[in-house]
C-alpha cells in the first residue's frame, strides 16, 4: 500500500471514529424500558366501567362521569347527559396507550413535565380517577409532547413519570364533557313557523309544501313590505343544529313573559319552545342577560287527522322522532347563544321594510 493511500485511509478512520463519539448512545434509563401498556387491565374491562372522575389543580373536581340508564352523565351538572364520543375516545386511548420511555423520578423535575401532585394549586396537569372496584390506578396527565404525538404521565403514588405513545384529550372545562347537541331540524324540512309574544303579537310564516323555495309571511299590515325573502326564510333556522351553552332543570328558570316559538315540518313533526331572557344566574348585579329555551315535540294533527284512525306509533317514523326528542329534552332548560334566541323571537317589524315617510 502506498504512503498516500495509507494516509487517506487513516484520515477516513479518524473521521468515522469522531462521528461515532458524537452520536449519543441509549442511556441505561431509556434502554431498561420495554414498550408496555400504561394501564394493563383497562382494555379487558373498558366496556364495564361505570365511573370516572376528572380532577384539576388543587384537587378540584372538574367532572364526575357515571354510567346511567343507557348513557353516561355528568354528576356536577344535574346528572345531564355526557359527551359520549369524547369519553369513548379517551377511554380507547387510555386502553391502548403504551409507555415508550421512562422519565424523571425526581419530584423537583415534575413541573417540567406537568406531572406534579394534583393537590398542588399550581399543578400543571389533570388527574383521571377510576373507581376503586376497577382496581385501576389514578393517572396524572401532564404536558403534551411537542412536535409529535405523545404525553407525559405519572401514575398517582408512583415516583416514576413516563412518556406514552399518544396524546390524550382531557378537557379541564366542565361544560365540554356535556353532550351539547339539543335538537336539529333542518330549515328545508319546515313548512310553518309561528312566534307568539307574551303581549299577544304573532308572527306566522308558511309554505304550501317543503318544495317551495320561500316562506310567505302572513298578516302583513296594509301598505308594508317584507325586508327580503331571506329575512322571512331565516325564521326556519331556529332549531337547526341547536346546541347548549349551559343546562339546568326547567324549574330553575323564570318563564314569566316567555315567547312561544313553534314549527311544523312537512312530515308532521311539531316542536314548541318557550324562550326567556333572564338575568345572569351567577352575576345578578352585572346586568348581563342569559337566554334560555325549553322544548317539547309532538305530532301535528289537523281536525281531519283527528277524525280518522291514526297509524300505530311504532310504525310512524315521525312519532319515533318526536319521542326521541322528548326523551332528551323533557324537564330541561338550555342556555343558548343570543343569535339563536334573537332568531326565534322576531317581531313583525323586524321582518318589514321601514315605511317611507309621507310626502309633503
Amino acid at each position: 500500500m502506498s504512503r498516500k493511500h495509507f494516509s487517506l485511509l487513516l484520515v477516513i478512520t479518524l473521521v468515522v471514529a469522531a462521528l461515532v463519539l458524537l452520536v449519543p448512545g441509549k442511556t441505561s434509563r431509556q434502554s431498561e424500558v420495554e414498550k408496555s401498556r400504561l394501564l394493563p387491565g383497562l382494555q379487558e374491562q373498558v366496556n364495564q366501567l361505570d365511573w370516572l372522575r376528572i380532577v384539576g389543580p388543587g384537587g378540584k373536581t372538574i367532572a364526575t362521569l357515571t354510567r346511567g340508564e343507557g348513557y353516561w352523565q355528568v354528576e356536577e351538572v344535574f346528572g345531564y347527559r355526557a359527551d359520549w364520543p369524547r369519553l369513548k375516545v379517551l377511554l380507547g386511548d387510555l386502553a391502548q396507550a403504551e409507555i415508550v420511555e421512562r422519565k424523571t423520578a425526581n419530584p423537583d423535575y415534575y413541573g417540567r413535565l406537568g406531572v406534579q401532585d394534583i393537590s398542588q394549586a399550581d399543578a400543571g396537569g389533570v388527574m383521571i380517577e377510576f373507581s376503586e372496584a376497577s382496581g385501576l390506578p389514578s393517572l396524572i396527565v401532564g404536558n403534551r409532547l411537542q412536535g409529535r404525538d405523545g404525553h407525559y404521565v405519572r401514575l398517582q403514588g408512583s415516583a416514576d413519570s413516563y412518556l406514552i405513545d399518544r396524546s390524550l384529550e382531557v378537557s379541564t372545562d366542565r361544560l365540554s364533557w356535556l353532550d351539547k347537541s339539543i335538537v336539529h331540524v333542518a330549515d328545508n324540512e319546515v313548512v310553518e313557523v309561528r312566534i307568539t309574544h307574551a303581549d299577544g303579537e304573532q308572527v306566522l310564516a308558511t309554505k304550501a309544501s317543503a318544495d317551495d323555495e320561500d316562506f310567505s309571511l302572513q298578516n302583513i299590515p296594509e301598505g308594508r313590505e317584507i325586508q327580503s325573502a331571506w329575512a322571512v326564510n331565516s325564521l326556519a333556522n331556529g332549531l337547526a343544529s341547536l346546541s347548549l351553552e349551559a343546562v339546568a332543570p326547567e324549574s330553575e328558570i323564570d318563564w314569566t313573559g316567555a315567547t312561544r316559538f313553534a314549527l311544523i315540518t312537512a312530515d308532521g313533526l311539531q316542536i314548541e319552545a318557550d324562550l326567556a331572557a333572564t338575568p345572569d344566574q351567577e352575576e345578578n348585579d352585572s346586568g348581563d342577560v342569559e337566554y334560555w329555551i325549553r322544548l317539547s315535540a309532538s305530532l301535528y294533527q289537523t281536525a281531519l287527522d283527528i277524525a280518522v284512525t291514526p297509524p300505530e306509533e311504532g310504525e310512524n317514523e315521525t312519532a319515533k322522532r318526536a319521542e326521541s326528542i322528548n326523551q332528551r329534552v323533557e324537564g330541561w332548560a338550555y342556555r343558548i347563544p343570543k343569535y339563536k334566541f334573537d332568531g326565534m323571537t322576531k317581531r313583525m317589524e323586524d321582518l318589514l321594510k321601514t315605511p317611507e315617510p309621507p310626502e309633503n
